[in-house]
């Protein structure tokens, strides 16, 4: 068993949000003495809910049970549509930032610059014999000045 998130969307708007345990092996999902005695309550005056569990970072749809658990059928697994979706979300992460989000992510691209040049300078002055793997530090260093600065830059441009 493993826990998900469970929501539950009523047509008067009433939203709630909990966790649940899901069942792999069974294809159900169990939810909280809490949210089964809620439910039970709210059928006498509302419709019938929309629920919906997370389950691997996919939003599925479920259906009641009689017992009072919900059922995940083959028919109703996430699909591949999602996960595309999900792909592509990842994909264009800094360009869905606001203006004010990206400013910030250059404020932070400048100071992880700011303390990559420190350890640059710290690492050259406290050098003595200039080994290979010495070298390698540095240019590794370099390299990161390098484009967390150019990152932030273009992160601050906020465009």
């Amino acid at each position: 068993m493993e826990i998900v998130e469970i929501t539950v969307e009523y047509a008067s708007g009433m939203v709630i949000s909990d966790q649940a345990s899901f069942s792999r092996e069974l294809e159900q999902v169990f939810p909280s003495e809490r949210l089964a005695s809620l439910l039970r309550e709210f059928s006498a005056t509302e419709a019938p809910p929309v629920v919906n569990a997370v389950i691997d970072g996919l939003k599925a749809p479920l259906d009641h049970r009689v017992d009072g658990s919900f059922a995940v059928g083959a028919a109703d697994a996430p699909n591949t549509e999602q996960q595309v979706d999900r792909k592509r979300t990842l994909g264009r992460l800094g360009k869905a930032w606001s203006k004010d989000q990206r400013q910030q992510f250059g404020r932070f691209c400048h100071g992880l610059t700011v303390a990559s040049l420190a350890g640059f300078v710290g690492y050259w002055h406290s050098t003595s014999s200039w080994t290979g793997a010495a070298i390698l530090n540095e240019a590794a260093l370099a390299a990161i000045i390098v484009l967390t600065f150019t990152e932030g830059m273009d992160s601050m441009n906020g465009e």
